[in-house]
């Protein structure tokens, strides 16, 4: 059984999502094992820093290490698979979130429900998910720009602006 996740994936084969032969240890299992002990703290903190919400970064990156071993023997590069993937799930949760407080735009309660964030970080939430990803992967995962175009299947030149724009955003924001 997989490190950590023992509970979730547990819940998964009891609800069908997950056959148990899917599961079943390997020879790829205990590399996994110590990929996801290492690596499970740091993807749910990019998570939240992205979304901005403990419990959705934790089921988004339990679902990313999930994409991540269902092709763990195929895998060149785990680390940059992880990242995508997470990105990609971050990015569908908000596109999500927007559609659902848009459809419901008379009730004003923020998906995110941190109330004692600072000014900075409220700032930084307001972004665009693309410069929100490039500040989060530059600043916080300290990516240089080609890894961060990587992760977020981007051009090297779209990193560049959007780094450029979020900043000049939150400049002027904070002035």
């Amino acid at each position: 059984m997989l490190f950590g996740l023992g509970n979730h994936l547990g819940a998964l084969v009891r609800h069908g999502v997950v056959m148990q032969g899917e599961l079943d240890a390997g020879e790829g299992s205990v590399a996994f094992d110590r990929f996801y002990a290492a690596r499970w703290t740091r993807a749910v903190a990019v998570a939240r820093s992205v979304v901005g919400s403990a419990s959705i970064a934790e089921e988004l990156a339990q679902e990313a290490f999930l994409r991540v071993h269902a092709r763990w023997d195929s895998l060149q590069t785990p680390d940059g698979y992880l990242r995508s993937v997470l990105m990609n799930l971050c990015r569908s949760h908000l596109r999500r979130s927007r559609l659902e407080q848009s459809k419901a735009a008379a009730t004003q309660e923020s998906v995110l429900g941190e109330p004692a964030l600072d000014e900075t970080w409220l700032a930084t939430l307001r972004l665009p998910f693309r410069q929100r990803a490039v500040l989060v992967l530059r600043y916080y995962e300290d990516l240089t720009e080609p890894q961060i175009a990587e992760a977020l299947g981007c051009r090297l030149g779209t990193v560049k602006s959007a780094h450029h724009r979020a900043l000049a955003r939150l400049r002027e924001e904070l002035a």
